[in-house]
């Protein structure tokens, strides 16, 4: 769904939903959960964001890429939008959000072994591969900006 300033809002609804779907469990069902862990969606589409713009503007900041009209960019770009690179950093980012959430609330148990422990190196390495994965995906766009003239 695209509003009037090509701006989407698409995944902004998805996780709301999610949100308001995880808010109906607790408050009916899983009482055990913390407020945390329910608005772990919204927070992962906002840190994701964040850490998505951080990363591009430190990227295209040393990138050397030829000016050009916006209307070119936007042709060009088009079918580079998302790539492999992206998806992996925003699995790494939802497995780096769980894990926050699990050292914040302090759980002691896990049930995909190291993986959603909570623990600072793993919240360390997860962290690390998001921006990466950004920065290979900001590279792979540098690509294509810089060999398109």
């Amino acid at each position: 769904m695209r509003g009037e300033s090509g701006i989407n809002f698409t995944g902004l609804y998805i996780c709301g939903a999610i949100a308001f779907l995880l808010l109906v469990l607790k408050l009916s069902v899983i009482d055990t959960w913390s407020w945390w862990r329910v608005l772990l969606p919204i927070g992962l589409f906002f840190g994701f964001a964040v850490t998505h713009i951080v990363v591009a503007f430190i990227y295209l900041s040393f990138a050397h890429i030829p000016e050009r009209p916006d209307s070119d960019e936007a042709e060009i770009l088009e079918p580079h939008t998302i790539n492999a690179y992206y998806i992996a950093a925003m699995l790494f980012f939802v497995v780096f959000g769980d894990n926050m959430v699990r050292w914040i609330e302090g759980s002691d148990t896990s049930h995909w072994f190291w993986l959603f422990s909570g623990k600072g190196e793993v919240l360390t390495i997860f962290g690390s591969l998001c921006v990466l994965a950004l920065f290979a995906y900001w590279s792979r766009i540098g690509r294509v900006l810089k060999k398109t003239e």
